[in-house]
């Protein structure tokens, strides 16, 4: 039997190149990075199988920026982790990385339109129809952000190419050209899940939602795209069948639409990440070093906090696109009446899954009179009420489950309800209770109304139409509750790094836009998948403008965030009088108008000042592009500081609406070299910024700080703001691994409960398979506060001092958000990484993280967890270490 040594050193030694990480790793496929052009896919896959390593290849990646390739590993009898060491010495390889999950964003489609709509946008397959100038009469989107008063100047975003990558487009919509190819409006793409020339997609509407959004042309509705004679790419990497797709897909599509020639990229999709060691965040490096932007949304899980940067913005060159909430609230839904004191007027619903009501005429029956109600029918009903089965139940949405509030209605003789949302919107309800006949949502504001009605003594009666036979109306509402406000599920950075991730923000909630003709035409939807191809769109007016190539990726970054407008923050029901933060806004609402305009350009997009351990004054060149001087006096203003974790606990929590993360007013002090500058015609000057962070936090809780330096002129479009961020912490003392909420130690898998001290468990030999389902042994339950750069499992003899790795190192994780990420649970079954053994005896496991900022080769720079020990034996003989 071998000695038990293996330290630290050794460890890392063992570490392949950027192993693994979140998106979680597919298994048995990586990406390669060429040491120089001269090796090709076909000569690398030789000399895999000349060193006895079978693999297919699943991407060539080469072209002028990147030389490189995706392939597959097809014996899983052979140990990963010693595969890409060996590869990753060889002298023509640069670098090895795992391919990694990216997945569409969280849907929040409120209303689609159907029936006669859908026959009508079926008809049409000409070729692609151009818009005119002007602005059309749904088109508050592009009035918020000054898109309007560019177009009635003529720029339509005319010569650019523009190339979507998402979930493919129906491009037979008429609103979207009805052909693809030369001459039509979607031009060129690919679809990378049947490698074909056809990114057509029936059914899955985020890629034709989203490219409505750059380039619908007029429709029944009234709107059209932000830029709607651009040429449009689209490149179809996900789909109805395919949520998910990987980073060699997406890399090979970027590469793809450089090499058609597109002047600007939009992505809509990610995974949690924040390190910003990734091939695909590398290329858009490249491809902005080359002059093509790259527009990527920041995600949707703002109600999950801080430090959660996504793929491709957690370096600094992918665009970062948050979103801003409609101020108004466009509805397609399906068409009822109802009848109060003599007058009779049109309402529209959603349906509810697969349930839907009879033709005929109901009594309303609000269960609360109170139009801000919490919890309406979240406990069951109490009291006298008459008989509901015949009447439509009108619940408030929210304060628990929807499921919940169905269950004590149905308990109490409902057999249809009507939920009104506690937001703007409606949507579809996820879960429908089998006892209903009938269930859907009206808006928040049809709701409010009858139950005012009903209050005041008034009799409502609704007369249904089935789903079926019911046209679709239209209705726009105003937003009184979160219209022109960051959007609640707008994510938040930083990234562990302390990169901000967020430049600007776009309109993203409640955009009607187009959908697969198949599905409904039209459709309206919410998130940063919406607000990033608006900007794009906004981009490619500001490239008609000024002309291709005359602006780059960086200085569009600076642009968008120097002219931007903050908004205040706000939890999703109310707006503080305190600006939000830019973790969560970045530089505020774009102005497209300005940006378009301005003669003044900065060398900076977000400023950092890092952590309290790293921070040092920033440094801001200001270029005056014009003929005439520009004297600015320099200001600050302050945003919210927000806390990333809780008061009594050491781990993020998710908000609910109207219960956002915490903040307070306490902000950074800065200091200027200049109260003023001068910048000469064609010159440029240097401000010199320092911070000091906020004073009275508590450092634990992990205080994100952030504001806005002002530079203001003579007039309002002669003003701007430069967005900064820092942390009032040193990171290297933020605790990674928490041990005080019944997290990170081991259980029994068969029983679940927490082990024993010295707990024994006996495991099957080496050569017996293993029975998971009645064989006991530890699993360790991983949980990460923060993100770590670095995880290490290891077992450790109970007399010993060494030791030995359980699992392969895992590098640059996310903190854990449940359900959705975090490096999940290790088994121990007494095998080690090597695939040996370790003999019967006493041990404990021990994991290591390493600590944000912190040095790989010193030991003290981990968080660390020891369990308590815990014996072995085996059934049958093993071979050990």
């Amino acid at each position: 039997m071998a000695p038990l040594r293996l330290w630290l050193g050794a460890f890392l030694a063992a570490l392949p190149v950027a192993l693994a990480g979140h998106g979680d790793p597919i298994a048995q496929k990586y990406i390669v990075e060429f040491s120089d052009s001269k090796t090709s896919s076909a000569s690398f896959l030789s000399t895999l199988n000349d060193h006895g390593i079978p693999a297919s290849l699943n991407h060539d990646l080469s072209f002028a920026l990147f030389h490189g390739s995706s392939f597959t590993l097809l014996d899983n009898s052979q140990n990963e982790a010693t595969i890409v060491k060996q590869m990753s010495s060889w002298p023509m390889v640069k670098k090895v990385s795992p391919v990694r999950e990216l997945h569409q964003p969280h849907r929040d489609v409120s209303s689609v339109a159907h029936g006669s709509l859908a026959r009508l946008s079926a008809a049409s397959h000409g070729l692609r129809r151009r818009a005119t100038g002007g602005h059309e009469v749904n088109d508050y989107p592009q009035v918020m952000a000054g898109v309007d008063k560019l177009r009635q100047e003529g720029y339509l975003g005319s010569g650019i190419r523009v190339a979507v990558i998402d979930s493919g487009i129906d491009y037979k919509h008429p609103a979207l050209g009805g052909c693809f190819g030369k001459g039509c409006l979607v031009e060129f793409g690919f679809n990378f899940l049947d490698n074909s020339t056809d990114p057509w997609e029936g059914h899955d509407g985020h890629g034709t939602h989203v490219s409505g959004l750059i380039a619908a042309q007029p429709n029944p509705y009234n709107f059209t795209g932000v830029a709607p004679n651009v040429t449009l790419g689209h490149y179809k990497v996900l789909g109805k069948r395919v949520v998910k797709t990987g980073t060699d897909i997406v890399t090979a599509a970027f590469k793809k639409a450089y090499e058609d020639k597109a002047d600007i990229i939009s992505a809509s999709f990610g995974s949690y990440r924040g390190w910003s060691d990734e091939p695909w965040g590398q290329l858009i490096q490249k491809l902005a070093e080359a002059g093509l932007p790259s527009f990527i949304a920041t995600g949707n899980d703002g109600s999950y906090g801080l430090f959660l940067a996504s793929n491709g913005i957690d370096n600094s060159a992918g665009i970062g696109i948050g979103s801003v909430n409609n101020l108004y609230s466009p509805l397609l839904l399906t068409g009822a009446t109802y009848s109060t004191r003599n007058t009779t007027k049109e309402f529209g619903w959603h349906l509810a899954g697969t349930s839907d009501f009879s033709n005929g005429t109901y009594t309303l029956y609000p269960s609360s009179l109170n139009t801000s109600v919490v919890g309406d029918s979240c406990k069951p009903w109490t009291g006298n009420h008459p008989n509901i089965s015949d009447k439509i139940v009108l619940i408030r949405y929210g304060g628990c489950r929807g499921s919940v509030q169905q269950a004590n209605a149905v308990k109490a003789g409902a057999k249809n309800i009507l939920f009104y949302n506690n937001e703007p919107e409606t949507y579809e309800l996820p879960v429908q209770d089998p006892a209903l006949t009938g269930l859907g949502m009206v808006s928040a504001q049809t709701g409010e109304n009858w139950v005012k009605l009903a209050a005041s003594g008034a009799n409502i009666t609704l007369h249904m139409i089935s789903e079926k036979y019911a046209k679709t109306i239209f209705i726009n509402e105003t937003n009184h509750q979160s219209g022109g406000q960051i959007s609640r599920y707008s994510q938040w950075g930083p990234s562990y790094e302390i990169l901000p991730v967020t430049a600007a923000s776009g309109v993203g909630g409640s955009m009607l836009s187009t959908w697969p003709v198949l599905e409904g035409g039209y459709a309206v939807e919410s998130g940063t998948s919406m607000a990033t191809p608006f900007v794009a769109g906004c981009i490619a007016l500001l490239m008609e403008a000024r002309g291709k190539g005359k602006v780059t990726p960086a200085e569009i970054k600076s642009l968008l965030s120097t002219t931007a407008n903050p908004g205040l923050f706000h939890d999703g029901v109310t707006a503080s009088p305190i600006l939000g933060s830019v973790a969560q806004q970045g530089g505020g609402l774009i102005d497209a108008y300005k940006l378009v305009h301005t003669t003044t350009r900065f060398n900076v997009s977000t400023i950092s000042f890092n952590d309290t351990e790293h921070i040092a004054p920033a440094y801001i060149r200001i270029n005056n592009t014009g003929s005439l001087p520009r004297l600015y006096t320099v200001g600050h203003v302050g945003a919210a500081t927000v806390y990333t974790l809780p008061d009594n606990s050491s781990i993020p929590q998710k908000n609910k609406l109207g219960n956002f993360v915490d903040r307070v007013d306490n902000g950074a002090s800065l200091n200027f070299s200049s109260s003023s500058v001068l910048v000469a015609a064609g010159g440029s000057t240097v401000l010199k910024v320092t911070a000091t962070p906020p004073k009275g936090l508590v450092s634990r809780r992990i205080p994100v700080y952030s504001g806005y330096i002002t530079l203001n002129g003579t007039s309002s479009d002669d003003s701007f703001s430069v967005p900064y961020l820092g942390v009032a912490t040193a990171m290297r003392n933020v605790t990674i691994l928490d041990t005080t909420e019944g997290s990170n130690y081991i259980i029994d898998s068969t029983t679940k409960k927490r082990v024993q001290a010295n707990q024994q468990f006996v495991l099957p030999g080496e050569n017996d398979p293993i029975d998971t389902a009645n064989t006991s042994y530890p699993i360790f339950q991983t949980k990460l506060s923060m993100g770590t750069d670095l995880l290490l499992i290891g077992v450790k003899a109970a007399n010993g001092h060494t030791i030995l790795p359980v699992s392969d190192p895992k590098t640059a994780l996310p903190r854990t958000v449940e359900g959705v990420t975090g490096p999940g649970a290790t088994s121990f079954t007494g095998v080690l990484a090597n695939g040996s053994y370790v003999p019967a005896g006493n041990y404990s496991l021990v994991v290591r993280a390493l600590k944000i900022f912190g040095n790989r080769a010193n030991p003290r720079d981990y968080d660390t967890v020891q369990t308590v020990n815990f014996g072995i034996t085996y059934a049958s003989p093993v071979a050990s270490q």
